[in-house]
């Protein structure tokens, strides 16, 4: 049986690369997902501690069909009762490709209606739980061949539980990590976000620097599943405690809002990182040179009027031309315009907007 594991588009180089980090070799990789070979402690391990993942599904079953009903038979002798009670709410999403079923909706009727009825024999019998988890299956159909996955993570990993408060267009957490791991960082180097926000990017490199993982505040899906034993993942939990490192790092966050200022302090604390993150009140234009890493998500937009705009590019310009490595997000045209020197770039969609990361080395 294999894991699929999910991620953004522009971030599967990343992902996969702190999977072999963690000592797993993927395999038939795409654009937005790739597989592992899988048990137990691999799913608990994954969603620790990917900082980069979307979410982490396990494999139930793997055929080939070609009709409707080959499909329904398909999942209705599957052994799913480890994973699926008659009280859960279910949500079935798809994926196919090149199939001779070629409906999504039809697709999702049909494997929800032969979930619930292995179940309970009769759906007029189901009396689905408000107050349990919903039950994600993935229907994955590439060429004729089905896998029927389950998600163990339960809701994204991007959520990580420490961010109480946000404002306008927050960078998902993952994404943030994303960027960092991108810049190829070392730890211990100094981090600037010059227009912070609610502290994420900061957060994020701090919990790298201290080798906090992600995802030891969080519950997750597989919690709920037969095999999940207990005791081994506290063991798990408690090994990863005591790899938190200590040090003197200079990781900072500036914003001219005293609110973001206040949410991004807050945040820290519950991430853990109050202690090596410091945020101030600054406006980017007192910054001119950071000797360090200058990594953020500027306003673009409608978020702010082009002469501003093009005032706050030209100062963010300023730092990485005085010496600064690092990168930023932008759907501005004028960032092209501004930035004549070697800048890497790559698409990315974020918040339903077209945008580009730049990156310096």
């Amino acid at each position: 049986m294999k894991l699929l594991i999910t991620c953004f588009k522009w971030t599967a180089p990343v992902l996969s690369q702190e999977l072999k980090i963690m000592w797993y070799k993927t395999f038939d990789n795409f654009p937005t997902w790739m597989y592992i070979e899988w048990g137990m402690e691999d799913i608990c391990k994954i969603n620790l501690e990917s900082r980069i993942a979307n979410k982490v599904y396990m494999e139930l079953w793997s055929d080939r069909i070609e009709n409707f009903d080959q499909l329904f038979d398909f999942v209705y002798g599957m052994d799913r009762e480890k994973y699926i009670w008659k009280w859960h709410k279910i949500a079935v999403t798809t994926n196919i490709f090149k199939s001779k079923i070629d409906s999504q909706r039809s697709t999702q009727s049909i494997v929800n209606k032969a979930i619930i009825k292995k179940l309970v024999w009769d759906d007029k019998q189901r009396m689905s739980d408000p107050n349990k988890d919903e039950v994600n299956i993935f229907v994955q159909i590439i060429e004729n061949k089905c896998s029927i996955f389950v998600n163990t993570s339960g809701e994204s990993l991007h959520n990580r539980w420490y961010r109480e408060d946000t404002w306008d267009a927050p960078l998902k957490e993952n994404l943030s990590a994303s960027l960092i791991r991108l810049c190829n960082r070392h730890f211990k180097a100094p981090l600037l976000d010059p227009m912070c926000g609610s502290g994420t990017i900061c957060i994020e490199a701090a919990m790298i620097a201290k080798n906090i993982a992600p995802g030891l505040n969080r519950k997750f899906t597989f919690q709920n599943f037969v095999e999940f034993e207990k005791e081994k993942f506290e063991e798990m939990k408690n090994k990863l405690r005591w790899k938190i490192f200590e040090w003197d790092y200079k990781i900072v966050g500036n914003d001219i809002d005293d609110k973001m200022i206040r949410f991004a302090r807050q945040n820290a604390v519950n991430a853990g990182v109050d202690d090596i993150v410091i945020f101030e009140k600054k406006d980017i234009s007192e910054t001119k040179k950071w000797d360090g890493y200058v990594v953020c998500n500027p306003p673009y937009g409608k978020r702010m009027d082009n002469e501003n705009m093009e005032l706050l590019y030209k100062n963010l310009i300023e730092i990485y031309e005085n010496g600064a490595s690092g990168c930023f997000i932008s759907s501005r045209e004028p960032a092209d315009r501004m930035i004549w020197y070697d800048f890497k770039i790559k698409n990315l969609n974020n918040n339903g907007e077209d945008v580009k990361i730049y990156l310096k080395k």
